[in-house]
């Protein structure tokens, strides 16, 4: 087995060696885009008939070589409870057992196993997302070389315009683990002289803002909710840092975190959207007019809730997202359940793409103890959502810790999960947490939309 340090160093190689060539697509038109693809859905069809037993089912009836983007219509969405039910059969490499990659997250979470990397070559997550419900994701070697360069290629394009001055240096506040995607994903600077700082999102806020105010970054990635604390900690004159660009991810932004990074440092913030699906999908340029589609890699579908096509500018209930790379786990008309608002009118970041102007996720709530002691709810989904019994669950705040409610589809190592919980508790700041997990045959939902609020704030 390989070193991971080794692994990783190559990857970024390889990541680095793409990012020309992912820049130069940005200045693409929207023909030269749709072209790509149809080229590339062909190809990313073909294999998925001939490598995995559940698209060969499912996409039997297509002809790969003659395929249009059009023709997506023809092919029934995909789930991820299908994805789940099915996962042995949808992987393309049949050595991939769904068992298997289970037990390598567990291994890897523990500290028994130390590469990241499943076989060398995949990386693999488990994530509840906003929705709880757990799914397991495969990414290959060309998933995270793509995805990379989708995450970084608007801002790699600006320091080829502007050469960034003074000493480069780029906070990341992610998962603390390589079984979540944000500790593979953000830390991986396609500029190889930039220093990386890494915190783990559970870290206390005081803490944090010691670290940073030592690093001293002029740049800052984060969860948007970690983000807007940091700006009022940096009102308030605790956090002293000049920064100079700040991007956010993994939960929706609000105007009010803007409008503090301009009265903390005299800048917007550029915006991410995606899924560990299929990786970083939207990014914020310089217009900071909305985020532009990694159209060159994906085909986005928005569709009512029939599953219709809306257009552009009105409100998707869900997306349906064909991966255009990456062949280990074909997704094809992949279902998001996010609610986002397309423009595909002109878009001064990059002419050829479309944009998302408005994403209405649903937003995760900080914890708030006495103290002002604020829990991030990562600290839950970066345990939860690594048990592969535990189907769904929602996280309810008590008055000293919080009331674990899972639906499972096996037994739970119910005891050592409470124990991570009040250790990692902990380590954001609340000592001595109370933590309770029942398993239940439900989860209360709203009684008009049926959704599902993962986290429960003390009101």
């Amino acid at each position: 087995m390989a070193n991971f340090a080794a692994l990783r160093e190559k990857h970024l190689a390889d990541v680095r060696g793409f990012t020309a060539e992912a820049i130069e697509r940005l200045s693409w038109t929207r023909d030269r885009v749709l072209e790509e693809q149809t080229l590339r859905l062909r190809s990313i069809v073909a294999a998925a008939q001939q490598k995995s037993p559940f698209h060969a089912r499912r996409l039997g009836h297509l002809e790969a070589s003659t395929l249009e983007v059009g023709d997506l219509a023809k092919i029934p969405p995909m789930t991820k409870a299908e994805v789940m039910a099915d996962w042995d059969d949808v992987v393309t490499d049949q050595r991939l057992k769904q068992d298997d990659v289970n037990a390598h997250l567990k291994r890897l979470l523990s500290g028994e196993e130390t590469n990241a990397y499943y076989l060398d070559e995949y990386y693999a997550a488990a994530t509840g997302g906003s929705s709880g419900k757990r799914g397991l994701f495969l990414w290959d070697w060309e998933t995270f070389v793509v995805t990379a360069n989708i995450t970084s290629r608007m801002e790699a394009r600006q320091d080829l315009a502007h050469p960034p001055v003074g000493p480069k240096r780029t906070a990341v506040v992610c998962a603390g683990s390589y079984v979540h995607a944000s500790r593979l994903l953000f830390p991986s600077m396609v500029d190889p002289e930039r220093d990386v700082l890494v915190l783990p999102a559970n870290t206390a806020m005081r803490t944090m803002v010691e670290r940073l105010n030592e690093f001293q970054p002029d740049r800052l990635i984060g969860y948007s909710s970690i983000v807007e604390e940091l700006c009022a900690e940096a009102l308030d004159g605790r956090l002293q840092i000049n920064l100079q660009r700040i991007s956010t991810n993994s939960e929706p932004l609000p105007q009010q975190a803007r409008d503090m990074a301009f009265q903390a440092w005299g800048i917007n913030i550029h915006n991410q959207w995606g899924s560990v699906e299929i990786g970083v999908a939207g990014t914020e340029g310089n217009s900071y007019s909305g985020m532009t589609i990694a159209e060159d890699f994906l085909i986005f579908e928005p569709v009512d809730e029939h599953d219709q096509p809306v257009s552009d500018a009105a409100q998707a209930d869900r997306l349906l997202v064909t991966k255009l790379y990456g062949q280990v786990m074909p997704m094809i008309r992949y279902e998001l359940t996010d609610t986002v608002v397309l423009d595909g009118g002109p878009n001064p970041d990059a002419a050829g793409y479309r944009r998302i102007t408005e994403v209405k996720g649903r937003a995760d709530n900080w914890f708030v103890y006495p103290g002002d002691t604020k829990i991030h709810p990562m600290i839950f989904r970066s345990i939860l959502g690594q048990e592969p019994h535990i189907s769904e669950y929602q996280v309810q705040q008590t008055s000293t810790g919080a009331r674990v409610l899972a639906m499972t589809h096996g037994d739970i190592p119910g005891d050592a999960l409470k124990t991570a919980l009040v250790r990692a508790l902990a380590q954001g700041g609340l000592t001595n947490a109370e933590v309770s997990i029942e398993v239940v045959p439900d989860l209360p939902r709203h009684p008009e939309t049926n959704k599902l609020r993962r986290f429960v704030p003390l009101s």
